[in-house]
């Protein structure tokens, strides 16, 4: 764990990370510290922790000297404002132990404290608005060697930690996987601390994170504050006349930021997973088949057009669109919709990673990560 000046949140975060551990299975507690003036060190040491002052403040730079005292095969880093799930040691610890390749396992964190960002968390979650591929490094267990491998954490970004750490373990052929049935809360006093901290975050970040290629439509759309029927229905659901104006405030300055050059910042593409990316491929190259004729008609899947969906040569091999990964549904535009035709195997995956990559949000389907809790 890193901190600054955190004790008030630690009086919340520390007694559920207790709650959460199996104490035979915890071996150090470790916490450093980046300079603090009230009392997280006492705090800190009053549930056992050793507190060490890192050479220097900043998230990358405390990770990495509480690193150094690593000596197991995994260690789990939290944030001083996690409010941990009770099963979550439990369920990371078997995930990451059932595959070496995994570098890393979290569940997801929605806002606590705050009614506003509560209510505004739990529609995005509730209507799978979410992106379920959801990553960080305030409740993840990762894999010593692995992060080792690739230097630790980077201090290329400071608001970045997380982002590039992910990367690296991709290009490794390490998984990160993100289990979105393992709820802990994230503390918030009020709206006006999420809005100071995101601004903190802005400010500091060297650049930015986002889906690639975006059009100037959904740059429009996002200082807009998105569609406006989702925060109506967000507003009627949540019942608090408060949402829309603090969901329209928070989209405004993270759009304003993204879209408006500022300080030479700029745009750079979520990393995405390719131990994901084929699997989603595979799954759709499995569905190929021949176009089959019933009564003079083909049978296209859905299939809007009979040319292949990369050349647009004539094409007689038609591919299904899997169903059962979370957020990628919603987001399939034509000319692919639930299936598309391909001339070959090899465009059919061009065309597969095309969909992956568009669509996002992507996720490891949900009875994968059940399955693998459940053996």
């Amino acid at each position: 764990m890193w901190t600054y000046n955190s004790a008030r949140t630690l009086e919340m975060s520390l007694p559920s990370i207790d709650r959460a551990s199996s104490r035979g299975n915890i071996c150090h507690k470790i916490a450093v510290d980046g300079g603090s003036e009230d009392s997280t060190q006492a705090e800190l040491r009053s549930h056992g922790w050793l507190v060490l002052e890192a050479p220097k403040k900043g998230i990358p730079y405390q990770a990495n000297y509480a690193l150094k005292q690593v000596d197991t095969e995994f260690f789990a880093a939290f944030e001083h404002d996690i409010i941990l799930n009770p099963n979550w040691f439990e369920k990371t610890s078997r995930l990451i132990a059932s595959d070496e390749t995994i570098g890393a396992v979290q569940g997801v964190r929605l806002y606590s404290g705050s009614k506003t960002m509560r209510a505004i968390e739990e529609w995005r979650y509730r209507e799978n608005r979410l992106p379920v591929w959801a990553f960080s490094i305030d409740n993840t267990l990762l894999r010593t060697e692995a992060v080792k491998l690739v230097g630790g954490f980077s201090d290329e970004d400071m608001a970045s930690a997380d982002t590039i750490l992910r990367k690296d373990l991709f290009e490794l052929g390490y998984k990160w996987i993100t289990d979105p049935t393992l709820i802990s809360g994230h503390y918030r006093k009020d709206f006006l601390e999420q809005f100071r901290h995101q601004l903190g975050s802005l400010e500091l970040a060297k650049y930015y994170w986002n889906k690639p290629e975006r059009s100037i439509l959904s740059r429009v759309l996002s200082i807009l504050g998105g569609n406006p029927i989702n925060v109506l229905r967000m507003t009627t659901q949540s019942r608090m006349l408060r949402v829309p104006l603090a969901w329209y405030i928070l989209r405004l300055e993270i759009a304003l930021y993204q879209n408006i050059p500022h300080q030479g910042k700029f745009m750079k593409p979520v990393p995405m997973d390719k131990w994901h990316l084929d699997r989603f491929a595979h799954t759709i190259l499995e569905s190929g088949k021949e176009l089959q004729t019933a009564n003079g008609k083909l049978d296209l899947h859905s299939v809007p057009r009979d040319n292949c969906a990369w050349c647009g040569q004539p094409a007689r091999l038609t591919y299904k669109i899997p169903t059962d990964w979370g957020n990628i549904r919603p987001r399939l535009f034509s000319p692919t919709g639930r299936g598309f035709l391909a001339c070959s195997q090899d465009h059919a995956r061009r065309i597969a990673e095309r969909v992956f990559t568009n669509a996002f949000d992507y996720v490891t389907p949900l009875e994968r990560i059940k399955g693998k809790l459940a053996s």
